[in-house]
């Protein structure tokens, strides 16, 4: 039994039984005023909920109004744009109907366009790029002549609008005329020749003058304010400079933006929200210190009527608050050894009420069996008298028993049990308690079995501490490393396989331990005695109840057959059977990788589609079997040429695939093709036969990804030019675009 001590002398020296002299611990006082605490927060937040629920509704609607008047701006400022918009692509529609230049038509129709669209300046007519026409002429004379292709700042959105061949907004920008302006360019192209096709003619400029167009949206005093700023030159929204306003503005983590559909590109406004009124935000202010007044109040009165109602709590009933809180049941007797108390914890160990063995011999607590024991144990508490002294000394027994339960069940316990004694009554009675050993045990069966499984698990299992020191290895793993757990323990692994030292290994093992607690692989490893195996590794990371790392445990499984016959399972997927190169499978999945890895590098891939002429004849006259042979002996030769990563595949009869890395021109495919053909032109002697063998090809080459971006692509492009090279009796054909409707025909029939 434990004692209750207190760090300080009470100042209140008529609190009864053994506490006398102590004081009440600091958390008391604050629990007890922790009913008003709360009351008085209670009420200032709901004063003070109330008023943030004002302003926010305030600010909301303030926000709204902002955000309304925002869109208005956006609509605004999008319908003068798409008006000027209309001009340029009517006027470009009008040059593409007629076929070139109608001047006088054009000016009458561009003049009611003006008339209509104040914010464009003018309308600038470039043929082949150099301005010839600025409507209306007047103030634009320093316009006509200007080359935009040449230009040093507009000629980046002219080339944008030719490769395109769509309408572009380009700017602001410094107009040669004078002023400021973003300019939509519309380029326009027709049939000029007669030939059917449309060609580029020249280009439609419509210069939009900034400050009217923002002027007729009605935000002029926002951007003199600086409350507005508008991004996106050259119509890149977001990604582009701002050119009207404070940049700064964008930077405000409250801002407020839209999108605008700037014609063909895009803009971004931002503009600062409005502040709500003065006399709202001091008025808020002040609904806020009163709501804090006002509990602070609360928190006074509620804590003068608690003091006014608080009493002492005596000795025992601290006593009883203390032991029925505690799992143990705790047990005190006179001095006749009858029960005078039973913690609460006796019910729920026993499921019988404590109050039934009031009064009763504390060796009621047991069954008839054991009480005997207990006791005879209790009896010999008591020692002999030390000399010359005639006193006792006192000692305390601990013992191993059970209880019965009141549904006839047992509990194992463990009783501890002492006698109490005062300086004027010598012994006045016992103080015990019963412990429930029920999960102890439980614990130790359930240690005993995993004891069982660790030495008996046919997989080998390490444990390692928080610095991979070796704790334990079953026997299993002995066998496997062929060192003795004597040797093992205390070591120190620096690796996650101690067969295999490898530092990236490790780091993997470290980085999947820390993100997801556990970290599984095959790793094949060369054992002690030179076997060459592959091993499954499953680490997992276990912690303690702080979540600090306090174990890691590794088991490892011998998985060499299931690894190796799941390695030739997938070599037959890929390959071919009778030459063991790559099949139709295959050649997909390596030619997806060197694509990929072609793109990254920047470099090209040649494939070569090769098909053995006369090979029907050695199959009929010699039998199949010499087929067989020269197929296998032809693909050993096409191997040959090139490097080991190129690609040579088999798709079936007589027709091979070959690929290679880093082809820059159609030279270097006559070259390879001269080199497969040099391969296959040395006459055969195989086996079963006397006779030399002659084998020839046709070869037909497309690239990567000039010719085609798929591997489809790619062979039937090679397959066209393999024909053609066989229409001529031509050795090799490089895939050229005349070959396409080839290609095509042979991808219908």
């Amino acid at each position: 039994m434990g004692s209750l001590h207190t760090g300080r002398r009470a100042e209140n020296q008529d609190m009864p039984g053994p506490f006398r002299g102590g004081s009440r611990p600091r958390y008391a006082r604050l629990k007890r005023m922790l009913p008003s605490l709360v009351a008085g927060l209670v009420v200032s937040g709901v004063l003070l909920a109330s008023t943030w629920v004002v302003e926010r509704q305030l600010t909301t609607a303030v926000l709204q109004a902002d955000l309304d008047d925002l869109a208005q701006i956006r609509t605004r400022i999008e319908s003068q744009l798409n008006q000027a918009s209309n001009v340029s692509d009517g006027v470009g529609a009008m040059i593409e109907v007629n076929h070139g230049l109608d001047v006088d038509s054009l000016r009458s129709v561009a003049d009611r366009m003006l008339e209509r669209t104040p914010v464009i300046r003018s309308i600038a007519i470039a043929p082949d790029n150099v301005i010839q026409i600025s409507i209306p002429l007047e103030g634009n004379e320093a316009a006509i002549g200007v080359d935009l292709a040449a230009h040093p700042i507009q000629g980046t959105s002219l080339r944008r609008a030719m490769q395109t061949g769509e309408p572009v907004l380009g700017g602001p920008y410094e107009l040669v005329q004078g002023g400021y302006a973003v300019i939509h360019r519309v380029p326009v192209f027709f049939d000029t020749d007669g030939d059917g096709a449309e060609e580029y003619w020249g280009v439609v400029s419509t210069p939009i003058d900034v400050m009217r167009l923002f002027e007729s949206a009605g935000v002029s005093d926002r951007l003199n304010e600086g409350s507005l700023a508008v991004r996106g030159m050259d119509g890149l929204g977001a990604d582009g400079a701002v050119f009207l306003g404070q940049p700064e503005l964008f930077a405000e983590g409250d801002v407020l933006t839209t999108p605008v559909i700037a014609l063909d590109g895009r803009w971004q406004l931002a503009m600062q929200p409005s502040q709500p009124p003065a006399m709202v935000t001091w008025l808020t202010r002040a609904a806020e210190l009163l709501a804090v007044l006002v509990g602070l109040l609360v928190i006074w009165l509620a804590v003068r009527w608690q003091a006014q109602q608080r009493s002492l709590v005596d000795s025992e009933r601290l006593l009883r608050d203390v032991t029925s809180n505690v799992s143990d049941v705790v047990f005190r007797t006179d001095r006749r050894g009858q029960l005078v108390y039973v913690s609460p914890a006796y019910e729920r160990m026993v499921g019988r009420s404590e109050q039934g063995v009031i009064g009763a011999s504390w060796l009621n607590l047991f069954p008839e069996e054991e009480r005997r024991r207990i006791r005879e144990a209790a009896e010999r508490m008591r020692g002999r008298g030390h000399a010359g002294t005639g006193q006792s000394r006192l000692e305390r027994v601990v013992l191993t028993t059970r209880l019965v339960r009141n549904d006839g069940t047992e509990v194992p316990a463990e009783v501890r049990v002492e006698p109490v004694a005062t300086a004027a009554q010598g012994q006045s009675g016992l103080v015990g308690t019963l412990t429930d050993l029920s999960d102890r045990q439980a614990f130790e069966q359930l240690e005993g079995l995993a004891t069982a499984v660790f030495e008996g698990a046919g997989d080998a299992i390490v444990i390692l501490d928080r610095f991979r020191h070796v704790l334990a290895v079953n026997p299993a793993f002995e066998r496997l490393v062929g060192q003795s757990s004597k040797e093992l323990v205390g070591a120190r692994l620096t690796t996650p396989e101690v067969l295999d030292h490898s530092r990236r290994r490790l780091e993997a093992c470290v980085r999947g331990l820390r993100q997801r607690g556990r970290w599984t692989e095959e790793l094949a490893c060369r054992l002690p005695d030179g076997r060459e195996r592959v091993l499954g590794w499953s680490v997992d990371l276990i912690r303690d109840d702080r979540r600090r790392v306090s174990r890691y445990v590794a088991v490892i499984s011998d998985v060499t057959v299931r690894h190796r016959r799941m390695q030739a399972m997938h070599h037959r997927a890929l390959h071919d059977p009778l030459t063991d190169t790559l099949n139709r499978s295959g050649l997909e999945e390596r030619f997806e990788q060197a694509r990929l890895h072609a793109i990254r590098e920047g470099t090209g891939i040649a494939l070569a589609f090769v098909d053995l002429n006369g090979f029907k004849p050695i199959n009929d006259t010699l039998g199949h079997h010499v087929g067989d042979e020269v197929l296998r002996e032809v693909s050993r030769r096409l191997s040959g040429v090139g490097r080991r990563e190129d690609i040579v595949a088999r798709l079936g009869g007589d027709e091979f695939v070959v690929a290679f890395y880093g082809v820059r021109n159609d030279a270097d495919m006559v070259r390879l093709g001269d080199a497969l053909l040099e391969a296959l032109r040395e006459p055969m002697v195989l086996g079963g036969t006397a006779q030399l063998i002659h084998v020839q090809a046709s070869i037909g080459f497309a690239r990567f990804p000039d010719d085609a971006d798929t591997l489809d692509g790619l062979m039937r492009r090679a397959d066209a030019a393999m024909y053609r090279a066989k229409e001529k009796r031509d050795d090799t054909v490089v895939f050229h675009r005349d070959l396409v409707a080839a290609s095509d025909s042979t991808d219908h029939e």
